[in-house]
């Protein structure tokens, strides 16, 4: 099954749900698979992959216990790593496939249950482990009293997004959803010393130049914003304006279902 197939058949599960308005703020423009093609044939030919490896390459390595607690989310990925994983999954049909199916499902019952990270499988394992974003390859390298300020943040931004829920759609999530986070990893041993946040945003910020590269070549027309690895995949295969106002009425509906 393609993920057009199985996106289809998502959307005719949720046919007869009255689609509600959602905030203009929400909407992102659907991303054109030709541009996709087009921009990953761009950073093939102008070395912009192998500088993103080369990037990777230069994080510093790390015993990890491989237990998979820290890949329970949708990490924040780039524009070049999004392009890179999908080129991944381009010459892994049967892979692509497989992934594209946990996303859809992972995206539509984000607010419903709490999911792994779609591309952790059965086995605990990455199943896009050679070409995992950077915020994968750093994680358990942040100092601990920066990650746990970093982390109160989230949690204090998530508090936002709660009440919005709330007011504008009266969707109140479950408790293991909205209360839900990542705790500091204490088993990763750096094989050096943590990283400082300046060394973080260093590495971050080659990628972003790497970024400005393909915006600039006019191989892709896409608003830059800050994106989620899932939130990617989902808007290369339909309008996310659209599968925001399907993903907001069916959480509304389970919801409400399982509370009668």
């Amino acid at each position: 099954m393609n993920e057009n197939l199985y996106l289809n058949k998502t959307l005719i599960k949720s046919s007869k749900i009255t689609l509600i308005k959602i905030r203009k703020d929400l909407y992102m423009s659907k991303l054109n698979k030709k541009q996709i093609l087009n921009s990953i044939d761009y950073c093939n030919k102008e070395g912009i992959f192998f500088n993103l490896q080369t990037i990777y390459d230069s994080v510093p390595s790390g015993k990890c216990s491989g237990c998979g607690n820290c890949c329970m989310e949708s990490v924040g990925t780039n524009l070049v790593e999004f392009l890179n994983i999908y080129n991944y999954l381009l010459e892994r049909p049967k892979l692509k496939t497989y992934a594209f199916k946990k996303i859809l499902d992972y995206y539509f019952n984000e607010y419903i249950s709490k999911h792994s990270c779609p591309f952790k499988n059965s086995k605990n394992r990455c199943i896009i482990y050679d070409v995992r974003p950077l915020n994968c390859r750093i994680y358990g390298q942040w100092k601990k009293t920066d990650y746990e300020k970093n982390l109160q943040n989230i949690l204090k931004e998530n508090q936002y997004f709660l009440k919005f829920l709330k007011s504008e759609y009266n969707i109140i999530l479950p408790k293991e959803v909205s209360n839900f986070k990542i705790d500091y990893c204490e088993k990763f041993i750096p094989e050096k010393s943590y990283l400082s946040k300046s060394q973080r945003l260093e590495f971050a910020d080659r990628i972003f130049v790497l970024d400005t590269l393909i915006l600039n070549s006019k191989t892709i027309n896409i608003d830059y914003a800050d994106r989620g690895i899932v939130e990617f995949f989902v808007e290369s295969v339909t309008d996310i304006s659209l599968a925001n106002k399907i993903k907001l009425n069916r959480t509304e509906i389970i919801l409400l279902n399982q509370n009668k």
